[in-house]
């Protein structure tokens, strides 16, 4: 019998990308056992469940601690799996606080761990990369910048392409279809993006919902849309749009083909930002969190800009409202002045297209697993 394979991942874009490495990995190795940290989205690539990620996927210092008594349990299910005889190798996929602990008793027991999306360290708390030299046979990263970094710290890192270019490939350039969706013809589509976890809508949401009011009053003929990033989210979301008066279509499936039709967006910080400017929606890139964290964070972090389309293009060409700075009426004013101007919104959408070039690469997903099969050959056959 072949050794299991393990998958680690703690949020819904590393699931993306953790789901792409199982279904490929089952491809090349059709009968080996997958086990994870997930939802339904990994588990529908055959990978069975250790936990579900809905109770530890949070952000924040201080958001943590509130969540520590399932954060401590997973960790527990997951460090006591990897000690066990029949793992064959563990793909750590992002979330570093968590699956650093894991990959550390990993590699106490000889366990074979690569890293999917490692932590950026490019941005704070360079100190890690050291510590993931010593427990990782090699890593796959998602900027050609971290692959320089990451090897002068004795890292075997390897950029491929970023995953993104991969998963969203069938709607890169794909005609908008506002009607598949339920949008009414001729509209102003603008996305609404709250963040894809529950702490994250609970403080973004009102304030988006608040700005696009303002953004109605100016451009009656707008039509927002509010992707659900999971389904474990949709009632949380409803719940906070009682009273709300806008025009306002929810997408629970097919978010990339909706993302195709949108004018422009109001966005959480994280990957959605980089989605949405590689199919050339401009976004005002917004964030904001309890004042300890943010005090935590401003005080370790070392880069001036937190959205990844400024990150990658390095500048800051999309909007940045952080913190005190993220109001409702700053955003729509952000917002409102790329409607208002054609120019200005075709320019923005060049540079974000711009993008692809600077993130092409051969496949990240087929480099993990090529990691894996190399790393881990005795425990496959």
């Amino acid at each position: 019998m072949p050794k299991t394979l393990l998958l680690l991942c703690g949020e819904p874009s590393g699931e993306a990308y953790a789901a792409r490495v199982a279904e490929a990995f089952r491809r090349r190795f059709p009968r080996v056992p997958m086990e994870g940290i997930g939802s339904s989205r990994l588990e529908a690539k055959g990978v069975t469940l250790l936990r579900d990620y809905g109770d530890i996927s949070v952000v924040g210092f201080t958001e943590v601690l509130k969540h520590l008594p399932a954060i401590r349990s997973a960790l527990s299910a997951a460090t006591e799996r990897v000690r066990r005889p029949d793992v064959g190798a563990l793909v750590l996929v992002d979330y570093p606080e968590f699956n650093f602990r894991v990959g550390l008793a990993a590699r106490k027991r000889g366990v074979p761990v690569i890293y999917y999306i490692p932590p950026q360290v490019w941005a704070w708390r360079t100190g890690r990369a050291r510590t993931l030299a010593k427990f990782t046979r090699g890593a796959v990263v998602l900027f050609p910048f971290e692959e320089t970094l990451l090897r002068k710290h004795g890292v075997n890192a390897v950029f491929a392409g970023h995953p993104l270019l991969e998963e969203m490939e069938p709607w890169r350039d794909a005609a908008p279809d506002p009607a598949r969706f339920g949008i009414p013809e001729g509209k102003t589509v603008v996305g609404l993006l709250p963040g894809s976890r529950p702490g994250e809508i609970s403080k973004h949401l009102p304030i988006l919902l608040s700005a696009a009011g303002i953004v109605r009053e100016r451009f009656p003929g707008v039509h927002f849309v509010l992707p659900v990033a999971r389904a474990s989210l949709r009632e949380a979301i409803v719940a906070r749009l009682s009273g709300v008066d806008l025009p306002l279509t929810f997408v629970d499936s097919g978010r990339h083909l909706a993302f195709r039709g949108m004018t422009a967006a109001m966005a959480v910080s994280g990957t959605v930002t980089l989605e949405l400017a590689l199919l050339g929606v401009p976004s005002v890139i917004v964030y904001r969190t309890s004042w300890a964290t943010y005090r935590i964070g401003k005080w370790l972090a070392k880069v001036d800009r937190i959205g990844l389309p400024n990150i990658v293009a390095g500048e800051t060409f999309l909007p940045e409202l952080i913190q005190d700075d993220c109001s409702p009426d700053r955003i729509a004013g952000a917002l409102c002045g790329i409607l208002s101007d054609p120019a200005r919104r075709d320019g923005l959408r060049e540079r974000c297209l711009a993008l692809r070039d600077r993130l092409r690469g051969p496949g990240p997903t087929e480099a993990v697993v090529d990691m894996v099969a190399r790393e881990a050959a005795g425990a496959w056959a």
